[in-house]
């Protein structure tokens, strides 16, 4: 899908894996920091040390940090593994 960052940042904020996130966006409103919480969950989740991660809300989440990884600053060049 291809995401303008407003867009991004509303679809990150309604994911549960969002919501079972750190959220550090709250606290440092860069989108790294966003990009970053949804990235920790999607490892975790993917390796199987959180199992309340259902595969659609998985795979919506990888998805999306596919198509918004443009956006960062520190995670450019970043090869997700997912």
């Amino acid at each position: 899908m291809k995401y303008t960052k407003e867009i991004a940042i509303d679809k990150a904020h309604s994911m549960y894996v969002y919501e079972t996130s750190e959220q550090a966006d709250i606290k440092d409103p860069s989108f790294d920091a966003l990009w970053q919480s949804i990235y920790d969950v999607v490892q975790v989740a993917s390796a199987g040390i959180i199992d309340d991660v259902e595969t659609d809300e998985l795979n919506e989440a990888i998805e999306w940090l596919k198509d918004t990884q443009l956006f960062t600053k520190k995670y450019k060049d970043f090869e997700i593994k997912f």
